[in-house]
């Protein structure tokens, strides 16, 4: 027989002691439990998946990388950043020489960039120009230079 008393929320047995549990109350009960938890459970409008877990809880990454001075570099924070900004350590943003503007910095999204970086497939590639395009010269990758990078997730 079922119980003569019912949990308040999930409307489960609460036997008294009178009562005689059946196993078919026990099945019942299970199977209330279970719709409620999966139904909770796999609601993706109340929890959040493990990378937006991540964004949370860690928003950014700082990195202090150092020039090569080849044509161009490559750095993969092993995530997929939304925006990656760089800048040269202890200088201008941008300078500049000869006449011609030097950008010590980018900003870089999926949707485009300040010049000079880009952001592929989670992989930042930022160049070290040689000679000027259009009076700019990108001095992301300078040998021995350090640089900042901040990516946001």
């Amino acid at each position: 027989m079922a119980s003569t008393n019912k949990t308040s929320n999930l409307q489960l047995n609460n036997w008294i002691e009178s009562d005689c549990p059946k196993r078919i109350d026990f099945v019942s009960d299970n199977l209330i439990i279970d719709n409620v938890l999966g139904t909770h459970i796999s609601d993706g409008d109340i929890h959040l998946t493990p990378t937006e877990k991540s964004r949370v809880s860690e928003p950014y990454l700082i990195t202090l990388n150092q020039g090569n001075g080849n044509a161009s570099g490559v750095y993969d924070p092993g995530f997929n950043p939304r925006l990656a900004f760089i800048f040269k350590v202890s200088t201008p943003f941008q300078t500049v020489s000869s006449g011609n503007t030097v950008m010590n910095s980018a900003i870089v999204t999926h949707k485009g960039t300040t010049g000079g970086a880009s952001l592929l497939n989670g992989v930042l590639t930022v160049r070290q120009s040689s000679s000027p395009e259009n009076g700019v010269l990108y001095n992301l990758n300078e040998n021995g230079a350090n640089y900042v990078i901040i990516y946001f997730r």
